[in-house]
């Protein structure tokens, strides 16, 4: 068994992936540890053939697997589902490949989750000079959700749909992952509290990325507030998250 998979869910454009690849590379050389890397991508993904060749014919060390799904529906959800049903590793962790999230914090996460939390979440929202790297609707739009879910699951919780996170994969799975879309973020870091784990925190910087247009607001927006409601019910005692 590994200790870490980094799952990497390609929704769209492979563009990015062989610079986002290098980058990963340097991090990982400079901090060796029994690692994987699982791409899993919609079906109408193409170029996967050519990612592959550059992988192997420049980090033929590596332990590197792709995954890619039949239906091309860009569910992120979906895609993590599957990126976790094949790795073998004690912890997991979700990174963009369109060079949003900050992976030099890989291993700071790693040193984090090994303390015996289950979930060590990033968090945009400690540093107002990280904060402001965040569009305002989404700002708006994580205000409202931290209070609704402090009125409704009574957590204090700084940045659950953000999906650059690390967690304890068999205990995930235990739970039961449902969510298709983006809101497979949040149900990972709310049933994690539900069930009584630890949620640790590290602050990230966030790099908007022009080429990633797949998240709708509007669209995933209803699968969060879901969430909400269905461990509220869970909270009460009406049925199980």
């Amino acid at each position: 068994m590994n200790e870490l998979s980094i799952i990497i869910p390609c929704l769209s454009s492979v563009e990015m992936l062989p610079q986002f690849i290098d980058e990963l590379l340097v991090s990982l050389m400079s901090n060796p540890s029994d690692v994987d890397v699982i791409l899993v991508a919609n079906g109408g993904v193409s170029g996967i053939s050519h990612i592959v060749h550059y992988v192997h014919k420049n980090y033929p060390w590596l332990k590197f697997e792709v995954f890619q799904r039949k239906n091309s529906s860009k569910n992120y959800g979906a895609l993590v589902r599957l990126g976790l049903a094949y790795s073998t590793s004690r912890y997991a962790v979700l990174v963009s490949p369109y060079r949003e999230d900050d992976v030099t914090l890989i291993f700071s996460m790693l040193n984090k989750i090994r303390t015996g939390c289950q979930v060590v979440q990033a968090t945009r929202y400690a540093y107002p000079k990280d904060t402001k790297r965040v569009q305002l609707r989404f700002r708006v739009y994580q205000f409202v959700y931290r209070s609704l879910t402090r009125i409704l699951l009574a957590f204090q919780i700084s940045d659950s749909t953000y999906a650059f996170k690390m967690f304890d994969r068999l205990f995930i799975q235990a739970l039961g992952l449902t969510q298709n879309g983006y809101s497979i973020c949040p149900e990972i870091a709310l049933k994690t509290l539900l069930a009584g784990g630890r949620v640790e925190y590290i602050s990230s910087k966030y790099e908007t990325a022009a080429i990633n247009k797949d998240f709708k607001l509007l669209k995933e927006g209803f699968g969060y507030f879901w969430l909400l409601i269905r461990g509220f019910g869970h909270r009460i005692g009406i049925a199980w998250f």
